[in-house]
């Protein structure tokens, strides 16, 4: 967010009611805590892959599932 934007947004803020004002900021902080909660699950999902002991697999085999999957033409060798 570019200080224009953000004085801009600061300027909206100031203009509005006491209450209005109150809902905004707390949908702010609803935001915020999703967004950390969100952070977290990508964060123990990509701990947990890491950890895996699966050997890792050929990127022949790994684009041919892909492309499979998405109903890609299949490469014939």
């Amino acid at each position: 967010m570019s200080n224009a934007d953000l004085t801009g947004a600061i300027a909206k803020l100031e203009s509005l009611s006491d209450s209005r004002a109150k809902r905004v900021v707390s949908l702010i902080e609803d935001l915020t805590e999703l967004e950390a909660l969100e952070n977290a699950a990508d964060l123990k999902a990509a701990r947990d892959a890491l950890g895996e002991s699966e050997k890792p697999l050929p990127w022949e085999q790994v684009k041919a599932k892909l492309d499979a999957q998405f109903g890609l033409p299949q490469q014939t060798s």
